[in-house]
């Protein structure tokens, strides 16, 4: 997938019915026990009947226009790709019979060619066969320069794609590109097929009225999509993969917090995402919840405009850096849901290299290093060069308890070394739209989460060709060495060929420090302990094995 930004798992404005959700799947109180065999209280619990909450509504269903993370989420619950990831962040087939790889003969030798093989017997919600076909519209669809495809990036790098016959798809790439397996045609990130039969004919494609009446390949299909209140996902007895278990998934929107937990903790949902880490120690003695921390390609850090003075000069980042101590500040502001980050990598990918050049906390440190870059400080605490004070502001997303906990944490480090920094935060499209503060470079500093592909390719965010409205690289970055390493790296399909290139590139990026990682967040799931079968994919969709849940 593609990065996406901003705070994860945020929460957008939405209207909240209960009464209608409750009336629909019939109500009625059982007694279960817990995973532990303790038995649960007398609560709300629905047989067959799954109420997964999201905290906003979506725009369209529409695999290949939709861009929320929920759309894509529950997208993944009515089509399928030709892969998708599984709880472990392991690409698995979903509509390919395997994962193409040198050893099947699915990639050729030179890279550059991708065959798929389909599965057979595949039928559309409405009854028509699945084919290569189909496949080979929903590329054509997804480069279409008048579609609003979001994630239209990776198919960049397609510079043809053919059928075979009508279970084969052969794909050709511009060049050797190594994410290509897990970023194309992956179920839950803008990469499910749609049906050629039912979209061929359309005239406005962004709007057809396909993005609210989906029909799809997947194990649910849309019977109810009440907007703003509730989606009512029923199973599809016809999926390749079995029927699933539970008869329907009910998914209320409900966009308050405290919402969410109080109807959490009065067991009328089965499952929620939480935002505040404070909250989990009292949910897990929460008779009939369960929460998991669920492990993540979640990164918080703080992210530098290298063309801005003073930020525009190594040295003081560096001193920034070796003023923080970032196991106290991931302590303190995650509470036991984090681990701290020293690398744009994470220390559980194959690619980390835990000797990456770091800087560590050495308050004494930093300030002889500010001493020797002509940084000085005055008898009001803050330090001057030639006039100038070194002083910014610092950017943080509208809304975040644990971005506004972070970002005081930070102004209270930096101002014990002379760093006079204030703090302001703005709504994400202020800071993301097309002429937003980061696309176009209006910012010093800014706090900002981040949840990652698990492939270690970090273009989009670091590569010079990735500035502003091209990509993520709001930070002005430019080093060829590390554009050149990055080229390298996505160039040969091996681990273990990959992995001294980006050992090479994280001490390259701890040197130049055009950001600085902070932690990588675990995602907070609380689910109902009667809710079996349950296990969740934080980065693309927990509804990789909806067939599998039970309750």
């Amino acid at each position: 997938m593609t990065p996406r930004f901003g705070i994860c798992r945020q929460f957008g404005p939405a209207v909240l019915t209960l009464t209608a959700f409750f009336l629909l799947c019939g109500c009625s109180k059982v007694t279960t026990t817990t995973g532990r065999g303790e038995v649960a209280s007398d609560r709300a619990t629905i047989p067959g009947v799954v109420r997964y909450a999201i905290p906003n509504d979506l725009n369209s269903l529409n695999p290949v226009i939709g861009g929320l993370a929920y759309e894509n989420a529950i997208e993944s619950a009515v089509f399928d790709g030709l892969v998708k990831l599984d709880d472990q962040e392991r690409l698995v087939p979903d509509l390919a019979t395997q994962i193409p790889s040198r050893a099947n003969g699915g990639i050729s030798a030179d890279g550059k060619t991708i065959t798929y093989h389909l599965r057979r017997g595949v039928r559309w919600q409405d009854g028509a066969p699945f084919t290569s076909a189909d496949v080979l519209f929903t590329v054509a669809k997804i480069k279409d320069p008048a579609v609003n495809a979001p994630n239209s990036g990776p198919y960049t790098h397609i510079a043809s794609v053919a059928a075979a016959d009508k279970y084969t798809v052969v794909v050709h790439l511009r060049a050797p590109w190594a994410p290509a397996i897990g970023q194309l045609f992956c179920n839950g990130e803008n990469g499910s097929i749609i049906p050629r039969h039912l979209l061929e004919g359309s005239t406005d494609f962004n709007h057809d009225p396909f993005g609210v009446h989906p029909v799809g390949t997947g194990p649910l299909r849309l019977t109810r999509w009440d907007r703003g209140a509730q989606i009512v996902l029923m199973a599809n007895a016809g999926y390749f993969g079995g029927a699933p278990k539970v008869r329907s998934v009910v998914v209320p929107i409900i966009p308050d917090a405290n919402t969410r937990l109080t109807t959490l903790t009065s067991h009328g949902l089965d499952f929620a995402h939480l935002g505040n880490p404070a909250e989990v120690a009292s949910l897990r003695s929460t008779p009939g919840l369960r929460v998991l921390l669920v492990k993540n390609y979640a990164l918080t850090f703080v992210e530098f405009n290298v063309t801005r003075a003073p930020l525009n000069a190594a040295p003081v980042r560096r001193a920034l850096a070796m003023a923080l101590d970032r196991p106290r500040l991931t302590s303190r502001t995650f509470v036991g849901t984090a681990i701290p980050a020293d690398s744009f990598i994470p220390p559980f990918s194959w690619a980390y290299d835990a000797d990456n050049g770091s800087p560590p906390f050495d308050v004494s440190g930093a300030n002889r290093m500010l001493d020797a870059a002509g940084w000085h400080l005055g008898d009001d605490g803050v330090r001057r060069n030639g006039g100038r004070q070194l002083a910014f502001d610092i950017l943080t997303v509208t809304g975040s308890a644990t971005g506004a906990a972070m970002a005081e944490q930070l102004q209270q480090a930096w101002r014990a070394i002379g760093a006079d920094v204030s703090v302001r935060s703005e709504p994400l499209n202020v800071l993301r739209s097309p002429t937003g503060l980061l696309v176009t470079g209006q910012f010093d500093a800014a706090l900002l989460s981040f949840i990652f592909d698990p492939d270690p390719d970090r273009s989009q965010n670091v590569g010079s060709q990735f500035i502003g409205a091209r990509g993520f690289n709001d930070m002005r970055y430019v080093n060829p060495r590390s554009d050149a390493l990055g080229a390298a790296a996505v160039a040969v399909y091996d681990h273990a060929q990959r992995k001294p290139l980006y050992a090479k590139l994280q001490r390259l990026w701890n040197a130049d420090l055009p950001i600085i990682p902070l932690a990588w967040a675990d995602d907070i799931d609380v689910i109902n302990a009667d809710f079996r079968g349950f296990r969740p994919e934080p980065i693309n969709s927990d509804f990789w094995n909806v067939v599998q849940w039970q309750i």
